[in-house]
């Protein structure tokens, strides 16, 4: 027999305070397992600034513009090479961190048609990020000149240490509301599928559909202990005689 979107929602009523149980222990747990055995990772950056190369306005030409695409690329590579990662590990002991550690939740990207390179770290602390990015940026600054023959960046910006962002790996918050959706749509999901398996005839809906005849009359529910109690003149037996006492 399909049941229409009221049908269900009428389940779903009748259920709702075990959907609401299940849900509510899904979030008690995720708010546990994300506070105790979850550790926040934070992003910092520091972007850097590289100049033209273009000697003017007037003498710009496909030449200039690839040129400073590939200066752009070059320069991306030699932040991450291991030169300057080695350099300013080796010059910040402090951070406690391998050159593998480092550049493993390193990223150096550009925007197209931009000049800027944007140097990220991932660490669980925000502080250390920043100082780290901003460090990387110095090292590979000092470094330019000497390789490129060029002094054509600086430092354009650096995430600020005092104002601390959200994590990236996890939200409390975020892992809640997630916690809730899918918790619910399972609970509910769940219901449905026993609900669907369960053969029982349990309204008159469902047993005219099955017989295929119209109900007559229903016996309702009587709840345990508000049966009306049976009056001693309805339990005399059959054939029992009333008697009059004579003084």
């Amino acid at each position: 027999m399909e049941k229409s979107i009221l049908d269900y929602f009428v389940l779903i009523r009748k259920k709702l305070w075990m959907i609401a149980l299940f849900v509510l222990l899904s979030c008690l747990t995720t708010f546990y397992v994300s506070k105790t055995f979850v550790e926040p990772v934070y992003k910092a950056n520091t972007q850097v600034l590289v100049s033209s190369t273009f000697k003017s306005e007037e003498a710009i030409d496909l030449n200039d513009v690839s040129m400073n695409l590939n200066l752009i690329e070059s320069y991306k590579e030699i932040i991450k090479s291991d030169h300057i990662i080695q350099m300013m590990l080796q010059s910040h002991p402090e951070f406690g961190m391998t050159q593998k550690q480092l550049l493993k939740n390193l990223k150096v990207s550009s925007t197209d048609k931009t000049q800027i390179i944007k140097i990220e770290l991932e660490d669980h602390s925000y502080e250390k990020a920043v100082v780290i990015t901003k460090t990387l940026a110095d090292t590979f600054i000092s470094e330019v000149p000497g390789l490129m023959n060029m002094n054509n960046v600086k430092i354009l910006s650096s995430s600020d240490a005092a104002v601390k962002p959200l994590p990236v790996n996890s939200s409390v918050v975020i892992n809640l509301a997630l916690s809730f959706i899918l918790s619910a749509m399972a609970a509910i999901g769940v219901f449905f599928f026993f609900e669907n398996i369960n053969d029982t005839i349990r309204s008159e809906k469902e047993a005219e559909h099955i017989v295929g005849l119209p109900v007559l009359s229903s016996i309702g529910t009587i709840k345990k202990g508000k049966a009306a109690k049976p009056s001693r003149a309805r339990s005399r037996e059959v054939g029992e005689k009333a008697y009059v006492t004579a003084k």
